[in-house]
Parts: structure tokens; sequence; C-alpha cells
């Protein structure tokens, strides 16, 4: 994961992730457990990872932060939904897995050190200004993403070690023949049969529904017919950009960028020097003076032990001379004139005595070719910086409970109200559109408890809003005189499907019997079937394999079934006559492609079953009581 962060983190939405995936684990994708560790915890722990419990507090900011980045994707998740396919007992074990790791490796003996940390700091774009570590950039982040220094060091560190831990176990994996091959003669099986298609659009019309037929529908189907749950809010919006427009760039500062980075905005002078450095100051004193006395400087410094490629350093700027020596040897150097003698001066490494070989005069842009660059640059930086304390601000007023109203006018914000409308934007109320600005607020309401009060949500790269909720209607069914011809008619088609299945039924139990698909079908007068043949290796390589298909593939030699077609359009009935036995040997690159398939997987199965050992060593104990107790905070906190 490490490596992920390096290449995501030069990008705004990886930036915008920071609080969510920086510290994850190499393999299971998970996230570091900030809170997980000591006090603070709301409730009591989820589960206890040897001696470390995972606190409610620890595991609900981190699963708002995995909800928050699945809804990027799915801006329509709601927590009901997550809550169905699993998330919450995946995102606790794998915060049970990370932690467990860190501490097997901590009892171990896998040690970080602080340096370590300091050079995955630095080595994360996002950090850097002119590709170099910049500590106010660094600070600049973090407060925009709030995140403190300690949560970002301690989290790196969790996640070197368990880096350590991981990556010999992953990357020792070898997957043998014997096993591919058997997968590679699978491949090579080849199947035949055929696919029929009962629509339900072929289907007899059904005579029209009774009073009693209809009003008994929509009693069963009300929910089909009712207005979903509508929500009203309001929001201030935090623009970026007008804020930008106010910061200011003097000459001064331009002036001082430029000279703090003459070397890529300027150009720097650069020398070709050639230097010797001696213990004491009357070795160094005497070499000058044989130089001086005409000497060549390769001669003398050959007498001293020295070889050509030791005293020729090549181009240097004047900054990178004095990082390698010290700041009193390069002033001496780039002071002295093209062919003479500078020093001896003393740094730490001893008494140094260069040459200037030649000289390179600068070839970059002056102040006045760069200043709009600069100006840019630094208008940039402050505009971060203000929005970053503006967001601050607002959130800490919101936290201490100031009204949404105050918080505005203290920010000159305007107010704009959305009356109730649906989660996917539509409203009863004549005339009104909802203004593009308010869309992506819709979700975020919805997923908001309006007993909460307001709170300032993040929309993009520079732009964030004060959300307050408001108004709440409950869903609302629509009386059966409003919707009568809706009702007839969905009841008309569910006539159709029923008819649709029932027929699909009829041939598969004949063909279960011995009839041949197309007798079956031409009994029921249905049209006849499509035949179907082919290998899965075939299969494997489309993009897209439609569900009959699918279906194909897995059903044994004489197998049928019947599986509906999407959004009730009538059924497939699959039948499988024959199957041919792949041969492996007929293919030999299939068996070596197969072991490279399964050699991308193998790291991340023998990584997972290596953390579950590690679980067991260290021992794992859930709380259920408290599991229960947070999966019902979560729903009740935006299940819809």
């Amino acid at each position: 994961m490490i490596t992920f962060i390096r290449k995501a983190l030069t990008s705004w939405f990886a930036l915008g992730l920071l609080g969510l995936v920086l510290l994850a684990f190499a393999v299971t994708g998970v996230g570091d457990p900030f809170g997980t560790k000591g006090g603070g915890a709301k409730g009591s722990a989820l589960a206890r990872v040897g001696k470390t419990d995972v606190s409610e507090a620890g595991f609900l900011n981190e699963y708002d932060r995995i909800m928050r980045r699945a809804r990027e994707t799915n801006p329509k998740l709601t927590a009901a939904e997550a809550v169905a396919q699993g998330a919450i007992g995946q995102v606790l074990d794998q915060m049970v897995a990370s932690t467990a790791l860190e501490d097997f490796g901590k009892s171990a003996g896998v040690t970080v050190s602080d340096r370590a940390v300091d050079g995955e700091i630095a080595s994360i774009p996002a950090f850097q200004s002119g590709g170099k570590f910049d500590q106010a950039t660094y600070q600049r982040v973090l407060k925009l993403q709030r995140i403190s220094e300690r949560e970002l060091r301690e989290g790196l560190h969790g996640d070197l070690i368990r880096k350590q831990l991981v990556t010999p176990v992953a990357m020792a994996t070898r997957v043998p023949r014997l096993l591919a091959e058997p997968y590679a003669t699978l491949l090579l099986q080849l199947r035949s049969g055929a696919v029929a298609t009962i629509a339900t659009a072929a289907m007899p019309a059904p005579a029209p529904p009774t009073e009693a037929q209809l009003t008994a529908y929509y009693k069963i189907n009300a929910a089909r017919f009712t207005i979903p749950e509508r929500r009203g809010f309001r929001y201030a919006l935090v623009d970026g950009s007008a804020i930008a427009a106010s910061a200011a760039v003097s000459d001064a500062e331009v002036q001082k960028y430029y000279e703090a980075n003459r070397e890529t905005l300027g150009g720097a002078e650069q020398r070709q020097l050639l230097q010797v450095v001696v213990p004491d100051q009357a070795k160094a004193a005497a070499f000058v003076a044989a130089v001086r006395a005409g000497g060549s400087f390769a001669a003398e410094a050959a007498k001293l032990g020295f070889a050509a490629t030791d005293t020729d350093l090549g181009l240097l700027s004047q900054s990178k001379f004095a990082a390698a020596t010290s700041a009193a040897v390069a002033t001496a150097a780039f002071g002295a004139a093209p062919g003479a003698i500078a020093g001896p001066v003393q740094s730490s490494f001893g008494w140094h005595v260069v040459q200037v070989a030649r000289v390179v005069a600068p070839k970059g842009r002056s102040l006045g070719e760069a200043k709009a660059e600069i100006v840019t640059t630094l208008r940039k930086a402050k505009a971060d910086a203000m929005l970053a304390d503006t967001v601050a601000k607002i959130e800490d007023a919101l936290s201490n409970k100031t009204s949404f109203v105050d918080v505005a006018k203290a920010h000159a914000l305007a107010i704009v109200s959305v009356p109730p409308v649906t989660r996917d934007g539509r409203t009863d109320t004549p005339g009104y559109a909802v203004p593009p600005a308010a869309q992506p607020l819709i979700a975020k309401a919805f997923d908001s408890d309006p007993a909460d009060g307001p709170a300032l949500q993040q929309l993009g790269k520079e732009q964030f809003a004060m959300l307050e909720p408001g108004d709440v209607v409950p869903p609302t069914p629509l009386p059966l005189a409003k919707v009568r011809d809706a009702v007839a008619a969905q009841w008309a088609v569910e006539q159709r499907v029923r008819a649709a299945k029932a027929a699909a039924d009829t041939v598969v139990a004949a063909v279960t019997k011995g009839t041949a698909l197309d007798a079956a079908l031409a009994a029921a007068h249905l049209p006849p079937a499509r035949p179907l043949a082919g290998r899965r290796i075939d299969i494997a390589q489309q993009q897209q394999v439609p569900p009959p298909v699918q279906l194909f593939m897995t059903l044994p030699a004489g197998g049928v079934r019947a599986i509906p077609a999407p959004q009730g359009q009538g059924f497939w009935v699959v039948h499988v006559a024959t199957i041919a036995p792949g041969d492996a040997a007929q293919l030999p690159t299939l068996t070596a492609s197969a072991q490279g398939e399964f050699a991308k997987e193998a790291p991340e199965e023998i990584a997972a079953a290596f953390a579950n050992a590690v679980e067991r060593q260290v021992g794992v104990a859930r709380n259920p009581a408290a599991i229960d107790g947070v999966t019902k905070r979560i729903l009740g906190s935006g299940a819809k």
C-alpha cells in the first residue's frame, strides 16, 4: 500500500482520501485504525486483539472513511444497503487483522526507526514542493485533511511493520504445474446445447382485472405506488475559488521565492571543480603552494594518493557543493576566478583545496520572466492555506454548536434552502428545480441525522458546503384513484410474467423427463431454441458474459434449467446436451498461463492465511453485544 500512496498522492482525488487509505495494510486493504488504541471509546470495545481494544469510536471513524469512499463511486449507497452487504463485519475484520499484525510484529522484535518513517513522509509527493519535501506544504495538507502529525507517524509506523511481516510471506509463493493442469483441462472443455427465449410480451394479454383484483394487487404492492421519503435542507457553499481571489502576493514575496528556487526557476551558475581534502592545515597549505608555483593540480594530488577520478567533481551548483561540503567551502570555491585555487578551508571532513576548472553561466529565466509563474504558485499556496483555515474555523464553530445562520454570517456565505426532495432529486413543489450545486448534497442530506445539526461536507477539490438537514417527509402512498391506470398496467404485466414462467417450467419438466428441447417448445407453441456451443477458454475472454451463457457453462451434461431475464422480459431455458473433456496437452502454453494467473492471486491468499494465523496467535475476542449496538446506531443514522 505504501507504493500506492506514493503514486496516488499526486492528485487531488487521492489527497481527499488521505485520511482514508493512507495507512492501509499492503494486502488486505486494511485502513489504519486511528483511535483503536487507548481511551476515548464510545461504549464498549467491539473486539480485543491481544491486549489492544478496537474501540467503538475508532471503528466508527474508520467505517465513516470507508463509506465516504464507497459513495464517491456509488452516491446512492445507503447505510442499510452497506450493512446488508456485510460492510460492518468486513471493516471490523480488517481492523482486527491490521491490529493483530502490528502487535505480532512488535512482539517478534520487528522495529521501525523514526528515520524510516521520516523517509516515507518525505517521499510522498503530496508533501513536496519542486520535487523536495516542504514543511509548509506538509503542515498545510495535514491541516486541510484534519489529520495530526502523530496520527500520520503512528499509522506509517504500523504500516511499515505490517509490510515487513507480510511481504516476505506473500512473495515466497510458488504454484506447481500439477495444480494448474486440471484448470487448463477445464478451460478446454467443449460444451454443446441450446437456449430458448420465452418472452413475456409473447404471452396472451390477460382479461382486464376486476375491482377486487385491482384493489388487492394495489394493497400488496403499495410500495410501488408510494412517493419515497423526502427531505428538505439548506446549505451554504464555501468556494475555494472565491477565497483564492482575495489571496494577494507581494513583490517581496516573489523575490524571496525566486531566490530560494533560483536553480529551478532562474538557473544557477555551475562550476567544474577539482578538490582534495587533507586532514591538517599545513599539508593543505603546502599543496596550495605547490600548485601556485606551477605544478598541476592533478599531479600534486597524485603525490598525495588521489586519482584523477577522486579529485574531479564535475559540474556543481553552489548549493549542491555546499550540501556536500559546507557553506564556507562552497562560498570560497564560487568566489574564486576561473583557474584559481580556493582554500585551504576547513569543514568537518578536513581541509579543502579547490581549483575552478571552468565556469558555466546560468541559462535560466530572469525574475521578470518567471514572475507570473511564481505569483500563480504563491497565490495557490496562500489560497490553500486560507481555505484550510476557513474550513477549520467553520468546523470548530459547528462543533461548538454555533448556529447555522451565525456561522454563515460570520463567513459571508449565502444560504440556499431546498424544499423536501426524494433521494433522486424529485419534488412535488410546482416549478422548482434543484440547483446544480445542491445535487451532490441530496444524498448527504439523506445520510445525515437531523438531530445532529449542521455539518461541513466536502464537494470537490476546492469546494465545501455547510449543510443543515431540515424537514423529513415520510414515504406517502398515492391513492388508488390517482394511480389506477398504472396499477392496472402493472397487474397485466405481472400476469404475463407468470404465464411466461409457467411455460418455462413446463418445458423444463418435459426435457427433464427425456423430451427433446425443440419438441417441448413446439408442444407449448413456443419458438425453437438457438444452438449454443463453446469452450470455457473462449467464454473467459469475453468482458461481459450473458446470464444464459454463464448457466450453460455450469450445468452438467443433460442438465436443463430456466432463469429469468432482467426487468421481467421473460425467461431463458438453457440445456446442455454434451460435454467433451479438454486435453491440456493440446495447448501446452495454457498450463503455464494458468500457473501465472494463479501466481497473481496466490500472494494475497497466502498473506490472508498468514494474517488469520497471526490472529489465532495473538488472540482475538469479539464483543457481539457491542457489535450489535454499533450496527443499530449506524442504521439509525442513515438507513433508508
